[in-house]
């Protein structure tokens, strides 16, 4: 129930302006939502006399609510540093999270967006903004990202009584057209494996036999390698130097493998600057955790091993490293697909590893 307000305000005498319209200008007082009164005068026009006008006032004051008069003046920027920000504390967001909103604010959002009023924003500069972002060359993708970026933070604004709505629409949200992931086969895997620099090998195949995330396995310690169960256990993902829960609840498995993956673990330990059981698998020559970005840069990318270019042979490459190769016998992935890596490993994996060792 709203709190009755018993100022009265007050209502000027009729003014007559240069072009012979009448107006009436009122005054009253709001309080802020930091318990503050603020002075606010209005100019009336098209009121017939004094009585309607300090009717206008009166309802004014008592629909003028301290969430209202914040709205009015908070910024689209302000409202995410004031509050959005302390929205994402509550839920807890994962870091790696927060730096994806934070670099879409920064690269996209604020620049357009930013300096609006809160309660200014429409669809139709929602509608602006995205059509103007895929004119720039983003991906359907990334322009949908947006979308649920913009969504989330005018929930939060609607949560608050800030808007009554969301300007966000449905209809906003571009179609992305799904396409099959390109799949490295085994014999494409054993020249990736062939090629690829001596100190990462062991990472690669165990990325290529497991299918775990790149944060996963360069979160995997000592610890979590038991090579007389043949088992890896993923508890935690490594991001930016710190350890992390894994992307979700179901993400933390066990995951079985062979005969080949064992070999490659069995000399990994062997070369390895350390293996102490809290000491990372991978590591740098350094001995510091290996970084993603570095990775994918120095590795993926920037190398004369490019997968599109071993050995002038072409073939899929995938940027967010998480290939996976063909079962030699076209075996399909079970619910489990730990389960199905480690069979491919018991059959094929020692062939797959030979020449390496």
């Amino acid at each position: 129930m709203t709190r009755q307000s018993f100022q009265k305000g007050h209502v000027s005498r009729p003014i007559r302006t240069s072009n012979g319209e009448t107006i009436f200008k009122i005054r009253y007082r709001l309080r802020t939502a930091e318990g503050k009164w603020k002075q606010k005068s209005e100019t009336l026009r098209g009121v017939k006399g004094r009585k309607e006008a300090r009717a206008i006032l009166e309802q004014r004051i008592q629909e003028m609510t301290p969430e209202k008069l914040l709205a009015s003046e908070l910024t689209l920027k302000g409202f995410i540093e004031a509050y959005w920000r302390h929205y994402l504390d509550r839920k807890c967001a994962k870091p790696s999270t927060r730096a994806n909103y934070e670099s879409a604010l920064r690269a996209h959002v604020l620049p357009v967006l930013g300096d609006l009023r809160i309660t200014d924003v429409v669809p139709l500069h929602i509608e602006n903004f995205l059509q103007q972002r895929l004119s720039t060359g983003l991906s359907p993708k990334t322009v949908l990202n947006l979308v649920a970026l913009l969504q989330c933070i005018f929930s939060v604004a609607v949560d608050n009584d800030l808007i009554t709505r969301s300007p966000v629409r449905k209809r906003h949200k571009p179609v992305v057209q799904r396409r099959e992931k390109p799949i490295w086969t085994a014999d494409q895997v054993r020249l990736i494996l062939a090629a690829v620099p001596a100190r990462y090998r062991a990472l690669f195949a165990t990325a290529a036999l497991t299918g775990a995330r790149l944060g996963e396995l360069l979160g995997l310690q000592w610890k979590h390698v038991d090579p007389k169960q043949r088992k890896l256990r993923i508890e935690q993902s490594l991001w930016q130097d710190q350890l992390l829960p894994p992307k979700t609840a179901g993400s933390v498995r066990s995951i079985h493998f062979g005969d080949g993956l064992a070999s490659v673990f069995a000399e990994h330990s062997r070369t390895a600057c350390r293996t102490g059981a809290d000491d990372f698998v991978f590591l740098s020559p350094t001995g510091a955790p290996l970084h993603p970005d570095v990775l994918r840069k120095d590795v993926l990318v920037g190398s004369t091993w490019h997968p599109e270019k071993v050995r002038g042979v072409r073939f899929p490459y995938v940027p967010a490293f998480r290939g996976k190769l063909h079962q030699l016998s076209n075996w399909e992935f079970e619910a489990r697909p730990e389960a199905a890596w480690a069979r491919y490993d018991r059959h094929d994996g020692q062939d797959l590893y030979s020449h390496h060792s």
